[in-house]
Formats: C-alpha cells, sequence, structure tokens
C-alpha cells in the first residue's frame, strides 16, 4: 500500500479535519472578543477577566493547551483547563500508534565514498532490513513509500536546549552569559520576581512551559531532529507534566533533565570572584558589588541543605512519574552548573543515576568567567576533576553541554571517562562564550554532538543553522584545511551518531539493521536541494526558501518507526492553533534596552562585580592574580584570554 494511495481522507478523517478547522475559528473569535476587554484587574483572576496584559498570557496559554488538545493527531495526550478546580485534565485520545511495517523504497542513502540507492524496512521500531534498491520487500511492509527524489537520512539529536527560553527569545540585548541569565529570568513571563517568586505559579500556569515546549520541539522536529534533550528549569512537577505532555504530543524522542540546583540565592554563584576582592573592600568597604552594603563577595554561598533534600526529592519523583523510555520519554538527572550544585547535590544525582539506570547532563566551562570559578571553587581547580571525584562524569550516558574552556589534559579526562561533549557554536557566539576546540576534542578521543542551546541565547531551534555554524567556524581556527570538517562529517557523526551516544544509545543514529527507526527523508526536489549535486552538503551549508511553490526540505520523519512528520507537516500538531495562541499570549512588542543590567539595583551590581572579576573595570588590581587564575587555553576567542 503506497503513500499517495491514502491521500484520499476516510469520513471519520474529514469530520476530524472540520473540527480542528472550527477550533482555529472558534479560538479566532475569543481573540477578537479578548481585544474589547478593560485592563488587566487584580486580585484573582477569572476566565473572563483573563483578556490581556499578563492575565492574557495566562489565559492565552491555557486557552492554547485547551484547544491544541483537538488537533494533537494520533500520538497526543492533551489536556484541557478547568477554571473551576484550577487545575489540568487528562483528554487521552488514542493511544500512542504502534510502528507499522514501512518500506522506503529506491530511497538515496549515504556511503562510505558517496551515495547508492537502498530499500529500507522500518519494522517494530527498528531498521529491520536494508537491502538493494527495488528489491521484493513490498510484500512484508503495511505501507510502502515512494523514495525516488528523497534522501534518507539518521535523524538528528538537538542535545542541548532549554524549551522555556522561547518566551524571551530575540528579547535581551548583548550580554555574556553571566550577564544575560538574570535578565532571562527577569524577563520571562511570571513577573519581577522571575520563576522562583513566591506567587510565580499563580502569575503562569505551567501550560505556558508545555506550549514552549510544544514550539521548541516543533522548530526541532522541521530541521530534522529525531530526538531532543531538553535542559528545563521547573519549579514542580507541574510544570513537568506538562512538558511531558507536550513532547508525547509531537512523538519525538525527549530527554527531560529538571535543572536543578542548590545555590542559596539564585544568581548569587553565577560569577567569579574578584581576584583582589578583600584588598578593595578593605580600601572601600561599598564598590557597588553583590556584598553586605555594596563589598565584593569574599567567598562563595554555601548551599542550603534542606533545597538540596527537595531538589533530589523533586528528581526521583520525576523519574517515578514521566521515565518512560519504551514510550520515548526519558527523565534525565540534570544538575544546572558544577558551581550552582553543591558536592551534596552532585554525589545525590550520582546515586539516583545508579538506582536507575539514567543518563546526566550539566553545563561545564562554558565561559571563561566559569573557568576562573573551577580555579576559585574546587581544591583541584578543575571543574572536570570535581565531576569525576563525585562520580558525575564517569557514569555512562553523561553529556556536557558547552565544555569550551578545557585544557587539554581535561579533554584527556572527558575522552576517559566517555562523557560526550555538547558543541552549541550559535548561542556561544551570541553570548560571546568562545569557540568550542571541536578538533581537539575529537583527536583525544571525545564525542562531540550538537545542540542549539535556548532559544534565547540561539534564537531558534533550527539544528541545521548549528550544523552550518559548526562546519564553518572551524575553518578559521586552523590554516591546516585539511581538518576543516565537511558537511557530512558534522551531520553523520556529531548530529546523528554522537547525539544519541550522549544520551545511552549506541544502536541509533546510524542507517544500519538493527539500529532504532529514527529516520528523516529530505526532498530532492526542494529547491534548497538543487541543482543535484552533493544533496548533505547543500542541507547543511546551504538555506531554505520558505516561498509557496519551493517545496519543503523536510518531506517525513519516522521516531521508534512512527511517522511524526508527513509531506513536511507535522503530524501530532495543528501549527496555525500554536500561531494563534503564541500572536495573542504576549501582545506588546518589548524593546532590549529594557534588558539593561542598569535597569536594576540587583543586576547593576551583578554587572559591576562581574566587570571587575574579569578585569574589565579599568582598575588597577591592589594584588597580583595568581598565574592559574589568570590565563587560559588559547584559541577560544579572538582576543588575549588572560585576565589581568
Amino acid at each position: 500500500m503506497s503513500d499517495r494511495g491514502q491521500k484520499r481522507k476516510t469520513p471519520e478523517e474529514q469530520a476530524s479535519k472540520f473540527v480542528q478547522r472550527s477550533k482555529v475559528r472558534i479560538l479566532a473569535c475569543c481573540i477578537f472578543f479578548a481585544s474589547l476587554a478593560p485592563a488587566e484587574p487584580t486580585g484573582h483572576i477569572e476566565i473572563t477577566e483573563c483578556l490581556c496584559g499578563r492575565a492574557a498570557f495566562r489565559f492565552w496559554s491555557r486557552v492554547a493547551w485547551a484547544w491544541l488538545g483537538g488537533p494533537f493527531a494520533q500520538v497526543g495526550e492533551p489536556i484541557v483547563w478547568t477554571a473551576q478546580s484550577g487545575k489540568a485534565a487528562n483528554l487521552r485520545q488514542d493511544p500512542i500508534p504502534r510502528a507499522r511495517r514501512t518500506l522506503l523504497s529506491n530511497a538515496l542513502v549515504p556511503s562510505a565514498d558517496g551515495y547508492e540507492r537502498k530499500d529500507v524496512l522500518l519494522a517494530e521500531g527498528k531498521i529491520a532490513k536494508i537491502s538493494e534498491a527495488k528489491s521484493e520487500l513490498d510484500s512484508a511492509a503495511e505501507v510502502v513509500v515512494d523514495c525516488s527524489d528523497k534522501l534518507l537520512l539518521p535523524g538528528f539529536v538537538n542535545a542541548h536546549t532549554h524549551s522555556s527560553e522561547h518566551w524571551t527569545r530575540g528579547l535581551i540585548k548583548p550580554l555574556p552569559l553571566e550577564l544575560w541569565v538574570s535578565q532571562l529570568y527577569r524577563h520571562e513571563p511570571r513577573g519581577d520576581e522571575g520563576w522562583y517568586g513566591k506567587d510565580s505559579h499563580h502569575r503562569t500556569p505551567a501550560e505556558a512551559l508545555g506550549v514552549s515546549s510544544l514550539l521548541c520541539g516543533a522548530e526541532s522536529m522541521l530541521s530534522g531532529c529525531t530526538a531532543i534533550l531538553d535542559h528545563i528549569a521547573i519549579r514542580h512537577l507541574d510544570d513537568l507534566d506538562a512538558v511531558v505532555r507536550a513532547y508525547k504530543a509531537l512523538g519525538m524522542r525527549a530527554f527531560v533533565a529538571p535543572m536543578l540546583g542548590d545555590d542559596p540565592v539564585l544568581w548569587e554563584n553565577f560569577i567569579p570572584l574578584v581576584p583582589d576582592c578583600a584588598a578593595r573592600n578593605a580600601k572601600c568597604s561599598c564598590n557597588g558589588g553583590l556584598g553586605k552594603g555594596g563589598s565584593f563577595r569574599t567567598q562563595v554561598a554555601r548551599p542550603d541543605s534542606e533545597k538540596t533534600k527537595k531538589m533530589l526529592e523533586l528528581w526521583e519523583e520525576a523519574v517515578k512519574r514521566f521515565h518512560d523510555p519504551e514510550n520515548g520519554i526519558e527523565i534525565v538527572i540534570g544538575p544546572v552548573t558544577p558551581y550552582s550544585a553543591s558536592p551534596e547535590l552532585l554525589r545525590g544525582a550520582v546515586e539516583l543515576r545508579k538506582k536507575y539506570r539514567l543518563c546526566g547532563h550539566t553545563h561545564l566551562l562554558e565561559t571563561r568567567g566559569q573557568a576562573m570559578q573551577a580555579r576559585q571553587w574546587f581544591a583541584s581547580g578543575s571543574a572536570v576533576q570535581h565531576l569525576l571525584d563525585v562520580g558525575f562524569l564517569q557514569l555512562p550516558g553523561t553529556s556536557c553541554a558547552h565544555t569550551i574552556w578545557l585544557e587539554d589534559h581535561e579533554l584527556a579526562m572527558m575522552a576517559k571517562a566517555g562523557a560526550v561533549c555538547v558543541h552549541n557554536p550559535l548561542s556561544n557566539l551570541i553570548l560571546g562564550s568562545g569557540i568550542m576546540p571541536v578538533k581537539k576534542a575529537l583527536d583525544a578521543g571525545v564525542a562531540v554532538s550538537m545542540g542549539c542551546d535556548g532559544a534565547c541565547s540561539s534564537n531558534g531551534q533550527d539544528i541545521l543553522e548549528a550544523l552550518k555554524l559548526a562546519t564553518t567556524v572551524a575553518c578559521v581556527t586552523t590554516a591546516e584545511y585539511r581538518d576543516w570538517p565537511t558537511a557530512r562529517q558534522t551531520a553523520l557523526s556529531l548530529a546523528a551518531r554522537n547525539g544519541y551516544k550522549g544520551v545511552g544509545m549506541d544502536r541509533a543514529g546510524r542507517l544500519e539493521e538493527g539500529c532504532v527507526a529514527d529516520v528523516t527523508l529530505w526532498d530532492l526536489t526542494s529547491l534548497a536541494l538543487l541543482p543535484r549535486t552533493d544533496p548533505i552538503s547543500s542541507l547543511v551549508l546551504g538555506s531554505r526558501t520558505q516561498a509557496p511553490g519551493a517545496g519543503s526540505t523536510l518531506h517525513s520523519s519516522w521516531v521508534r518507526g512512527i511517522r511524526v512528520v508527513s509531506e513536511g507537516s507535522l503530524c501530532g500538531l495543528d501549527l496555525p492553533s500554536l500561531r494563534e495562541m503564541l500572536t495573542r499570549a504576549q501582545p506588546e512588542y518589548k524593546c532590549p534596552s529594557t534588558t539593561d543590567p542598569a535597569t536594576d539595583p540587583f543586576t547593576k551590581g551583578l554587572e559591576v562585580e562581574y566587570r571587575a572579576a574579569l578585569g574589565l573595570d579599568g582598575q588597577e588590581r591592589l594584588v597580583p592574580v595568581p598565574d592559574k587564575v589568570a590565563t587560559y587555553p588559547s584559541g577560544r576567542v579572538l582576543y588575549d584570554a588572560t585576565v589581568r
């Protein structure tokens, strides 16, 4: 049975489509009446009041979550918001479908020295058989897809992102990570107190995280991802429930890593200490810093032991409730950084990983400031050694995001531990963090995967953008052009094979019999892949014209053998409904100038202390900076990285 023969819709399918369109129209009517509403009220929020301002954000995220439930095709498990109870109620649709025996006939697949035509049979969630094109496999298939003008590739993995950041993408002015992250939390739609304000749950329902996860997953899938690792900041399990439901609806393989730490005060351990802080405080007790009376901090903030316990309990409860590998959802233990997760929290994370056989994920040496912190924070002077000492790094399925400022001996330690580095080139350039030494890592025996990072630091979740940048930026790191990577290496080795390796899946990310059936099909007649040269190079290094008639570059995707993208459209989500919601959720445009650190007393102090620590304030040091704190590996940035 061919796909072409399936285009005539059954009466049931036609009725379902009518219902979906009706819901979009009704939602549009609701939005129209919302525009007539008065200003945002105070006090308790009733449905009739939730129509504009921050209340509109709360209301429309709930509405979208409810109305998107209809178009959640076959793989969804949507929820609706019930105003009476104030809780989300399950509306379970059809169960997640079984994987159909699908023959991808006459597909162009990459080979060792070029391309060749193959028939590929997907069955029981695996690549069951690969044989010469036009073989006699038709009788073994329930569905036959003619791939004569299609390129078949293993699915890519977006190996590091933060889906909740979608609500602030494009907003924050150019800032380094340490200053940027404070603006991220300040300007997410949760009030001035950010995520952790006492009323934050009331101000923004958990469904908002579900909606942003839908957007994050949709963008990733439409650029060729079949799996994602979402390092997500959550407040409680309701947040996580919404995120998991979103990924189940989309049908992609999701590794969800609750991003937790146990700093007593948010941001306090996000920046290094000023090397000559004591001398400066002695000279002037009011430097505009974060310490008492405006002094500079002189020691690291100690962890909150009660918070440590709560974070470990939250991780474990998340595993018990949501870890479901057979249906494509895995909980990953994800401490935020080695600096904002105490040794006690990291050791507890290790025990949980051993107990439940879980993957682990964290940020590692993303910035020069974090490299300075490692030398100040840890007795070994190394964040990599610290993660080894607590037992986190060497467990199977460990991946570390960014890994820019590692020394050569630390790369050797990563290789010995078997940990995977996640390259996020776009966000690392936007935040001025530097360029990861990918070739050095690969030469040292470290597997490197690819990530988009959060949508606010990269402004999107297009994995092909990340692949293009990773392939090209490497060409200015060495004059030896024979070492420059090809588009094929970046796509097949980093984004596919190593992407799955980073989440503990060795039989994945390759077009081989027995590997999981996470595959993508690309339209070779789309404008972006013409004229015919090398299709992978065109895909990675080219552009994708969005005009009608240009053709969707991505034709189809399968995850666990289940079709989740068909003819360029998501099977599990009605995108027009999502667009309607996002259009109205934040009705006013904002200016990046509102994210200047000087606009808030705390972030102003954060900036003053950060600039003093990195030697950017123009002040003479009162005491010499020790060599171990002052010097860093070369080649990560285009300026002298020495801290003067």
